[in-house]
């Protein structure tokens, strides 16, 4: 059995880079590992039920370069940067084909998988030799870790600094005669690994009697002038009945057909809201507030992502910025899609409850905008005078991304990692006001208008300046508190959450999540005190009391 040496190198890419030593301890728990999981992983596996799996995490993975693009027409996949040693997961559930040495690769995993009775493989190269988790024959489920990242075989430059998966998807099968395709399609309609949940038992009606249903009365059925509810599971048209209630103003909802690349649509988990006069600044305002309204309530809604306007939005995990696909309806610049859990079809009787924000309605707020274990900051204000003023507008709105954050914890981090200054870059290569690395400002780093709201791609922001910085800092302090918050509800994870969620900005969340908490780096551990500290100084009813 390998013991912790796979597991301690996988680390989501952190801001800052710390200095840590590998351990060879056994892990203290297996709850997320699915059966058949790779031996001694303690990395976080799985996705919802009928899923396919992201290869690798998106926090981890930095697209390197494309399919069959113009200056690699006989690229056969993708390439996905990120550290050495970072995990990879299986797209879907299927066998392993082969396992281990192959030229060009160095060491690669072939995988063939039977879905909607087509048969496909997808493949996964460069890993080191005590890279490859799996053998051939095992068994493996969609999102089970099967690999760690290396840079082994042919990579551009040789060593670390080349490391990436090369991923590749061969519809017919690799080793049996089929032939490549392009797998972002595959990869854009994956869920993020480690975000496996219970399969539903039976469709969820929520009632009056549900807690988590919020007051208010049952949604009218969506008009038949605006679209067909039938062949839609239970979570779809509760998505389209709350959203033609929201939005009145909307002309089309639709989504069902019987034959696609993918399920969703087929299977009745998807619906496309279609937005009238998209290519208006009225129509793209009236799509993003569609996407924002279902976005603070995903969790009521059960939605497990949505694109829009070229960009992927899963439930958990960062955005990212599609390939262009070459028109307005594939590149969803005319329609919102959603896609939801589904939870089964609907029969007789079926009630969907009310529309949160709808008639005095309300619903709870999505994880990502809930406390972590029950702890959070409250509403605290800064204390006047003690920042650039410059700064007061951009902390005061980034702090309403999610309850685990305040304008005062924000400029404590502001001044320990730039002291308020543009430019500031470190020896490890973190960049601006808030010191993202790259990688990790190529997933949160969004330009942003002057009310916070995202105005261009994701990486596309200025790390120098101001609303831009602060806004990503927030955004990536909630992401980092949205991944811990099932680890300390399973106890995978202590300490105060606060606390792990500042040692997840310092050092990254997958630190946090092998460590079991704070990870035992001089450096991580300083951060979080010292944060604590900073943010009294700055804290309305703390300042001037220490």
């Amino acid at each position: 059995m390998k013991k912790g040496l796979a597991a301690a190198l996988v680390l989501i890419l952190p801001l800052l880079v710390v200095i840590f030593v590998v351990t060879s301890e056994e892990p203290t728990s297996t709850d997320c590992v699915p059966t058949g999981g790779a031996p001694g992983s303690s990395v976080a596996q799985g996705v919802p039920a009928g899923s396919m799996s992201k290869p690798m995490r998106s926090v981890d993975a930095h697209l390197t370069s494309g399919w069959r693009t113009p200056d690699r027409p006989d690229h056969h996949g993708i390439d996905l940067a990120g550290a050495v040693g970072a995990p990879i997961f299986s797209l879907a559930d299927g066998v392993v084909a082969a396992a281990g040495a192959a030229t060009g690769f160095g060491q690669w995993i072939v995988i063939d998988h039977q879905m909607d009775g087509k048969m496909f493989s997808t493949v996964y190269g460069h890993m080191n030799d005590d890279g490859v988790l799996v053998g051939a024959g095992d068994q493996v489920k969609a999102g089970q870790h099967i690999a760690n990242e290396g840079y082994n075989g042919e990579v551009s430059p040789p060593g670390p600094g080349g490391a990436h998966l090369h991923f590749e998807v061969w519809e017919g099968g690799r080793l049996t005669g089929g032939h490549d395709v392009d797998p972002m399609p595959y990869y854009q309609a994956a869920a993020e690994p480690g975000t496996a949940g219970p399969a539903p038992t039976a469709p969820t009606t929520p009632g009056p009697s549900t807690p988590s249903t919020p007051p208010g009365a049952e949604m009218a059925a969506l008009p038949t002038t605006v679209g067909s509810e039938e062949h839609w599971q239970i979570d779809t048209v509760r998505v389209a009945r709350a959203v033609h209630a929201k939005f009145p103003q909307l002309t089309a909802i639709g989504g069902w057909r019987p034959v696609d690349s993918f399920p969703d649509h087929p299977s009745g988990r998807a619906a496309d809201i279609m937005i009238d006069n998209y290519s208006s600044g009225e129509g793209h305002k009236l799509g993003d507030a569609v996407k924002d309204y279902l976005w603070a309530h995903r969790e009521y809604f059960q939605i497990e992502y949505m694109i829009w306007r070229q960009e992927y939005i899963p439930s958990d995990g960062p955005p990212n910025l599609m390939e262009d696909r070459g028109s307005p309806t594939q590149n969803h610049f005319d329609h919102v899609h959603v896609t939801t859990v589904g939870h089964g079809m609907p029969t007789a009787g079926q009630s969907y409850g009310p529309a949160p924000d709808v008639d005095g309605s309300t619903a709870p707020k999505a994880a990502g905008d809930c406390t972590i274990g029950g702890a959070d900051l409250g509403d605290a204000d800064l204390a006047g005078g003690t920042v650039p003023p410059e700064f007061e507008k951009w902390l005061v709105i980034s702090a309403q991304q999610c309850r685990e954050i305040t304008p005062p914890l924000l400029a404590g981090q502001l001044e320990q990692e730039s002291n308020w200054k543009p430019g500031q870059i470190s020896p490890a290569g973190a960049a601006g006001y808030t010191q993202f690395m790259p990688e990790t400002w190529n997933a949160f780093g969004y330009p942003v208008d002057e009310n916070g709201n995202r105005s261009g791609p994701a990486g596309a922001g200025d790390p120098n300046d101001i609303a831009d910085a602060v806004m990503a800092q927030g955004a990536y302090d909630c992401y980092v508190a949205d991944y811990l918050r099932p680890l300390h509800g399973s106890g995978q994870v202590t300490g105060d959450p606060i606390d792990t969620m500042l040692a997840g900005y310092n050092a990254g969340p997958g630190a946090v999540e092998q460590y079991g908490g704070i990870p035992p780096y001089a450096e991580t551990q300083a951060y979080v005190v010292d944060i604590r500290e900073r943010m009294t100084r700055y804290d309305a009813a703390l300042a001037g009391k220490n």
